[in-house]
């Protein structure tokens, strides 16, 4: 009897202990903190999304209240909020399982010229038993443009199949997500005339050396010359348009021979004298017919919790000549076995972007890329090209806008071997600051060195042995580390970095 009264007391504690509020010492401590110190909502723009981060999920409900102070601004006839801060307080509900909050503000009138209005929002209490205040107390937000002192961001690739791309401005804090399947090429809009192909999607190109009459070319047609390509490590020769089908889009089995430079994807590294299109050329004979392989579907099932699943079906083939008078580019299009008309689009070169993408699926231009000014890093997600005869394929991919004169360089702050870590002789992130940047090490020709190399996906973890350091084309100088790689219900595509400017 007595052992039996034993065992249910047992049973009770371990109950009440699991069922203890957020003061329970299993969790780490529960804060609340603005996502940024500073963001702005500039002329054209009615509405701001105001983040506080939590640390953790929520174990209890409870309610944030912030307070605000304007300058040149009057709740109601300059600016909103949802929830309402009509009578000077925001109070903002938490249930729960909640990982964080917003306010929405919205602006009902933008500034005279020459004057200034802005809002500083404050945590002025946290009304449940636990909680605490984090790093970011209040926040300013500007109706004029403001340069962003750092910030923590989360990444809106999407989730588990990875469905966006996305463009971020360390400058501004502001992240532009695009869909990654509205492009299948681009063209540069620099002095040269070049075409990329979109490696989020797993585009491929192949060109047809001799072919210059597009509607001539069908699955049927030979080759004017017999390529030698690897398929698998194995020498395969190549005769037909058919044949050249069988393995052109991304994948292990990938033809290409890298050694003869018969590559079907850009290079990695970004550059502009490595695309799988030859530099377009004035002279119109001397531009071949490509086949474009139009990549993959982004799959509609999420994957389970730590996984991905962003490789759907293949989205086909398509038959493509670019034309250039060396202002514009004149591109020709038509499904492989057309015979009769094309579809043609003319897209002039534009100097605010490094880049204009095309949709070869929906005829047109698309807005991708911000203006070349106005983007540091893009967070493809997914990332394909030719290595060593085969495709590969990443996902979780970060590159820096090189072709737009953004520098970067990583710091490697220890190294283990056999178990054994060992400290590099370098500031932590933590400490360094503006004196120790080495502008010598700022990397312009590799787009590709934050790569998928800052986490590891075994263990859902992002590496805390590495951070960048990153010169923008205006010259400001940051600091960043990535902070995590799941999203707090175990999600991948969810991951989430910070960063601080350098002064």
């Amino acid at each position: 009897m007595k052992k039996q009264l034993f065992i249910k007391l047992l049973c009770a504690l371990f109950v009440f202990s699991s069922c203890s509020n957020d003061d329970s010492t299993n969790l780490i401590d529960f804060t609340v903190s603005f996502k940024n110190t500073t963001t702005s909502i500039i002329e054209g723009e009615s509405e701001a999304a105001i983040d506080l981060n939590f640390s953790r999920a929520a174990a209890t409900s409870g309610v944030i209240d912030l307070s605000y102070s304007v300058e040149n601004a009057v709740y109601g006839t300059d600016f909103t909020t949802n929830p309402s801060g009509e009578n000077g307080t925001i109070s903002i509900p938490v249930a729960s399982g909640d990982s964080k909050a917003t306010v929405t503000l919205t602006k009902l009138t933008d500034p005279i010229e020459g004057t200034s209005r802005s809002i500083d929002f404050t945590i002025a209490s946290l009304e449940s038993s636990g909680w605490d205040y984090g790093a970011n107390k209040t926040i300013n937000v500007s109706f004029t443009p403001v340069a962003s002192t750092g910030a923590v961001i989360d990444l809106l690739t999407g989730g588990s199949t990875q469905p966006n791309q996305s463009y971020i401005d360390l400058s501004t804090g502001k992240q532009t997500p695009v869909k990654r399947d509205t492009w299948e090429i681009a063209v540069y809009n620099g002095t040269e005339n070049r075409v990329f192909l979109n490696s989020s999607l797993l585009v491929a190109a192949a060109e047809l050396k001799g072919k210059t009459d597009l509607l001539s070319v069908t699955e049927t047609s030979n080759l004017t010359e017999t390529l030698t390509l690897n398929s698998w490590g194995a020498p395969t020769e190549v005769a037909t348009v058919s044949e050249l089908l069988v393995n052109l889009p991304v994948g292990y089995s990938q033809f290409s021979n890298v050694e003869q430079g018969i590559v079907f994807t850009d290079s990695k590294e970004g550059n502009i004298d490595e695309t799988a299109f030859s530099e377009i050329s004035t002279t119109a004979s001397e531009n071949n017919v490509y086949i474009v392989s139009l990549g993959n579907e982004i799959p509609t099932d999420a994957a389970a919790a730590g996984a991905l699943n962003t490789t759907g079906e293949h989205r086909g083939y398509v038959k493509v000549r670019v034309l250039t008078d060396g202002n514009s580019y004149t591109i020709r299009y038509a499904d492989l076995n057309e015979t009769t008309t094309y579809k043609e689009l003319v897209v002039q070169k534009n100097s605010s972007k490094v880049k204009t993408a095309i949709s070869l699926t929906n005829d047109g231009v698309v807005e991708v890329e911000p203006e070349s000014s106005k983007w540091d890093l893009n967070f493809s997600g997914v990332f394909s090209y030719s290595s060593g005869g085969y495709g590969l394929t990443y996902s979780d991919y970060g590159l820096h806008n090189t072709l737009g004169n953004v520098g970067l360089y990583q710091v490697l702050t220890y190294k283990v071997e056999d178990d054994v870590r060992t400290d590099l002789e370098v500031s932590s992130y933590i400490d360094f600051q503006l004196s120790n940047v080495d502008d010598a090490s700022f990397i312009y020709d590799n787009q590709t060195v934050i790569a998928s190399d800052w986490r590891n996906s075994g263990d859902g973890i992002a590496k805390d042995d590495r951070y960048y350091i990153i010169k923008d084309n205006e010259g400001n100088l940051y600091k960043l580390r990535f902070t995590a790689l799941l999203s707090s219900s175990g999600e991948r595509g969810y991951s989430q970095f910070e960063y601080k400017k350098l002064n």
